[in-house]
This record gives structure tokens, C-alpha cells and sequence, in this order.
């Protein structure tokens, strides 16, 4: 992880977990976090089959994507063509229980092209399933080349 903010994040859902496997939802408390909120979003994990619905996007994340996705299921969200990459990568920590980071690039309507690093956490009431996500995303404006 290059991003500070995404070292931030990781170091305080491992504090929160303790000696548990994950930390839970109701470890965390935005007034321990101000630095994260702008760059959080939060997504509930429903059913069987693994359903992720966001329930809150941070003002940086609506700002850069230029639209709020509260209330959407990931699959209905248009990630172009990273898609299948995005999406797995929001399942893995479901599945193996474990925090995920990665990075790609994107191009904003206005041409300026990013980087996105993106650290995803899973929660667990229970220490045995994930019933949230806690995702952090950091952006970096790349150079016109």
C-alpha cells in the first residue's frame, strides 16, 4: 500500500479486531476516524448468495465517481471495464474472510486519469461471517501523457 490514508485504515480495523479473525461494525466510531469518513464506504452483506448493498459512500468517493451509490446493490453500478475485477475484489473478503487491497486506473469524463488504491475490510458480529464491508479508497491524479 502506498497510500498513507489506506495504512491509517488498515492499522485501525487491525486494532479493532484484536485477537479476533475481524472486527465487528460496532467497533468503530466515525469520531475516532474523521481523517477516513470522506473516503469510506460501508456495504452490508446480504444472504446466501452474498448480496452487497451499499449503505453509505463517503463525500470524496461521490465526489470523484460524480454520483452517490447509497442504497445500490454493487452489481448495478456501470465500472466499465474493470467490472468483473472491481466486483471480485469486493467478494474476496467475504469469502476468505481476509482484507483485500488493490489499485487500477480510471478516466473521469473531464480526461484526467487516476489511480484508485482500495483496501477492503471484512465484519463480522460473530467472528465466523461477514455481514459487512468497511472499504477505503484513496485517489491519485495521474499526468496527461
Amino acid at each position: 500500500m502506498r497510500s498513507p490514508l489506506l495504512r491509517e485504515a488498515f492499522k485501525l480495523w487491525n486494532s479493532k479486531r484484536g485477537t479476533r479473525r475481524m472486527a465487528s461494525r460496532s467497533d468503530f466510531d466515525p469520531l475516532e476516524m474523521p481523517r477516513l469518513l470522506s473516503s469510506i464506504i460501508l456495504i452490508d452483506v446480504e444472504g446466501s448468495d452474498a448480496h452487497l448493498r451499499i449503505r453509505l459512500v463517503g463525500t470524496k468517493i461521490v465526489d470523484m465517481y460524480g454520483s452517490d451509490y447509497t442504497g445500490k446493490y454493487m452489481n448495478e453500478i456501470d465500472f466499465g471495464d474493470v467490472r468483473n475485477k472491481v466486483l471480485k475484489e469486493y467478494h474476496l473478503p467475504v469469502s476468505e474472510k481476509r482484507p483485500v487491497f488493490s489499485d487500477h486506473e480510471f478516466r473521469k469524463l473531464n480526461d484526467y486519469h487516476h489511480t484508485i488504491e482500495r483496501a477492503i475490510f471484512p465484519l463480522s458480529d460473530d467472528d465466523n461471517t461477514v455481514n459487512k464491508l468497511i472499504a477505503f479508497l484513496d485517489f491519485e491524479r495521474v499526468p496527461k501523457t
